[in-house]
């Protein structure tokens, strides 16, 4: 019987410790992880379940919350005015996972408009702040100068 090393703990053991490939009763896992740290990766997975419940739980409470000051009726119409694009870059394509992002005002609540994945990840990054949008615009009108 080999034995083989296990890449997480540095032990060698037997490869009766490894867990077998599905699909080749023969091989054994490539990744080399031993059962029993295998094992100990699984108890952190379910410890952290309820981390992961909670999470999911405040994710559903945010998308009702948005839906109650953006509701679906001014998305759409919002959209319309918009001829479908976004409200910023003018891309047809929502981007991110294929749909348009309902933007608005995060101290007001107030709905402002519909944006593509991108610039609703920009605006983000950019804390909503015209001051550092414009820092940014004159950043690189200054380096897109031909020299």
């Amino acid at each position: 019987m080999p034995e083989l090393n296990c890449t997480k703990c540095g032990e060698v053991k037997p490869a009766t410790e490894f867990h077998r490939e599905a699909r080749n009763t023969e091989r054994y896992f490539k990744r080399s992880h031993c059962k029993s740290c295998d094992a100990e990766k699984n108890r952190l997975y379910i410890s952290n379940e309820e981390k992961r419940n909670k999470r999911n739980s405040r994710r559903v409470e945010w998308n009702r919350s948005v839906k109650a000051f953006f509701p679906p009726e001014l998305f759409k119409q919002r959209l319309q005015e918009q001829n479908g694009v976004c409200a910023i870059c003018g891309a047809e394509d929502a981007g991110g996972r294929g749909a348009f992002h309902a933007d608005h005002n995060h101290e007001t609540s107030t709905p402002r408009g519909v944006l593509c994945h991108r610039c609703n990840i920009a605006l983000g990054h950019f804390k909503d702040n015209p001051e550092i949008l414009q820092s940014a615009i004159e950043y690189l009108n200054k380096y897109s100068e031909v020299e």
